[in-house]
């Protein structure tokens, strides 16, 4: 019924050798910061050959043209093929919805907790590695309690847990990893636990970006484009003005990433020298797609699509931009600092801590989020006073760092 891409021993039937078995789990829909840090992670620990590693992605979707599970495999690990879920049929959902919520959201998580279970006694891991948050990664938690399976959770982004789901994650055990100060405090609040604060990393040629003269990246950039296989559709076109002050948002059209916000401080702007490039998968809704074709249009904004080597667009621009609600720790935002980039983020709590680590804050702005906020930030704003590479978050957010943080929670359990 089930089945994995390599036989015996993916399912874990035997153990041929003395590695921890890690199985990592991820329930996410789309490429963001949260997987390329997990793929960071997993190419250090297959260059360890220190574990025997294996992941799952409950959706095998494509990122820059390729399935994740290809990408995974590449990565050094095991890509486990598994049945997908049986989600109920439309009339059912309604109809549990029409008797409450909470009835419909437990239905869902008892056929969670019953794949989950199903999943983790054929692959019989050692450690099992969840890459999402709570809310999405309960009933793999309880699963793996009732087969003595030791858990890590990775808490990436900052999620509130529904008040039953709480009530049963506090009768369960589980290592957790938050990424930022930020993201512990934010689930502290909401449940007793350890405090293990692992700062995901950028890796070391993307941080080595920012030292060359502006005038020289803009050249490389247009060529190193036409070869980029992956970003032809979304870089191509981008004509950088190294005379602008150009500003890339990275950022997938969520909600919560304050796209919206970010066009309405474009529409009441001014100045002609500034432009943002947006850098990101989906769509804006449709109320935001006119205020979006209107600032194309008008040359204050450009959309460059999904783009997976940020670091050539980096290389061409002076600012990051992000504009989120809340974030666990915005890879995006460490990746520019490294790249000598300056930073224009909404005020919040994980922006404060990168702060604070930062050695380029004379070139790092704080903004309320609010359109207008933004909007005077934008006409006051000049260009970085250097594009220096930022040395503190270089050595705070190694890939060093990172792996040996993991590697001290996998050794305690």
């Amino acid at each position: 019924m089930y089945a994995t891409n390599r036989g015996a021993r993916g399912l874990g039937d035997a153990k041929g050798n003395d590695l921890k078995k890690i199985f990592f789990v991820d329930t996410g829909r789309e490429y963001g910061g949260g997987t390329k840090s997990f793929l960071y992670l997993l190419r250090g620990l297959a260059a360890q050959q220190k574990y025997e590693l294996c992941a799952f992605f409950e959706t095998d979707y494509e990122a820059g043209g390729r399935k994740i599970s290809q990408i995974i495999e590449e990565a050094g690990a095991e890509f486990i093929k598994f049945e997908p879920k049986k989600q109920p049929s439309k009339l059912k959902k309604e109809l549990l919805r029409a008797l409450g919520g909470q009835i419909l959201a437990r239905y869902l998580y008892k056929k969670d907790y019953d794949y989950a279970l199903c999943l983790l006694r054929q692959v019989r891991p050692d450690i099992l590695h969840l890459n999402n948050h709570f809310s999405t990664n309960l009933a793999y938690i309880a699963a793996a309690n009732a087969l003595n399976i030791a858990v890590v959770q990775h808490l990436r982004k900052n999620s509130a847990v529904e008040p039953f789901k709480l009530d049963i994650l506090k009768q369960l055990k589980f290592t957790p990893v938050c990424v930022s100060n930020a993201t512990y405090d934010f689930y502290a609040s909401q449940i007793k636990m350890p405090k293990n604060v692992v700062y995901n990393p950028i890796e070391a040629p993307v941080l080595g970006q920012g030292k060359s003269d502006t005038d020289e990246n803009l050249s490389n950039l247009q060529t190193n484009l036409k070869d980029s296989g992956d970003d032809k559709s979304a870089a191509l076109k981008a004509k950088f003005d190294a005379e602008k002050i150009n500003i890339v948002m990275p950022a997938n059209f969520l909600t919560l990433k304050g796209h919206e916000l970010v066009f309405d401080a474009l529409a009441g702007l001014k100045r002609s020298d500034i432009k943002v490039y947006f850098a990101g998968g989906g769509e804006p809704k449709a109320d935001a797609k006119a205020k979006f074709d209107s600032l194309i249009k008008s040359g204050k904004a450009e959309y460059l699509g999904f783009v997976s080597k940020m670091n050539e667009i980096y290389a061409a621009c002076d600012y990051v931009l992000g504009f989120s609600s809340d974030e666990g720790l915005p890879r995006v935002v460490i990746e520019a600092l490294g790249c000598g980039l300056g930073v224009v983020y909404s005020d919040i709590a994980v922006i404060r801590e990168i702060y604070e680590i930062s050695s380029k804050k004379q070139d790092f702005f704080i903004v309320q989020r609010s359109s207008d906020a933004l909007l005077a930030c934008f006409e006051s704003l000049r260009k970085p006073s250097s594009k220096s590479p930022d040395e503190a978050v270089i050595k705070a957010f190694s890939i060093e760092n990172y792996l040996c943080g993991i590697d001290r929670i996998y050794s305690e359990l």
